[in-house]
């Protein structure tokens, strides 16, 4: 791995990208993760770039528009297309077995942003953040991995507060 300009400014886009996404594990509001996820997504697609990692841009601008997609309607045919369209951008950007890990990331990810309950996108996230950290890792994007570290912790947290909360609820009732 060699220190240059671009390596070091995709870093920062890793940090940048990895405190606004990981965020997202803590919020209540499925709107809000969306719109956070956006953002995120875009830091996200300019640092994988400036790694020459396609599948990670691609992955990064499909979640724009899924992002933006589902904000609108969350159908069963809007899931179908965004899965078909990482599919086929899966193919078209496929550099190493690793890409596969982050093109079954954004399914999964996708899918957990499809479902209703918070409960269910932070646990799924946790599978996600393990799948991306391997990716990093493959991409030689060390603060990546460090960063993705973080998100993964960050959704077992956003995750065992919810239920924890959930089982409050319930024991009350």
């Amino acid at each position: 791995m060699k220190l240059t300009i671009t390596y070091i400014i995709s870093q920062v886009l890793v940090v940048i990208y990895y405190l606004v996404y990981s965020s997202t594990f803590n919020m209540k509001s499925k709107r809000k993760i969306l719109y956070t996820g956006i953002i995120a997504m875009f830091i996200g697609a300019i640092s994988y770039l400036l790694l020459n990692a396609y599948t990670g841009v691609a992955m990064c601008i499909i979640a724009v528009m899924r992002n933006i997609w589902f904000n609108k309607s969350k159908t069963k045919l809007n899931l179908i297309i965004i899965i078909l369209i990482i599919l086929f951008s899966s193919i078209f950007t496929y550099q190493t077995p690793f890409s596969i890990l982050n093109s079954l990331a954004t399914l999964i990810y996708t899918y957990s942003l499809w479902q209703t309950s918070t409960k269910k996108y932070k646990y799924l996230g946790i599978f996600v953040n393990l799948l991306l950290i391997i990716y990093d890792l493959s991409i030689k994007s060390i603060l990546g991995a460090i960063f993705m570290t973080i998100a993964f912790i960050s959704s077992v947290i956003g995750y065992v507060k919810e239920n924890n909360k959930n089982e409050r609820l319930c024991r009350n009732e």
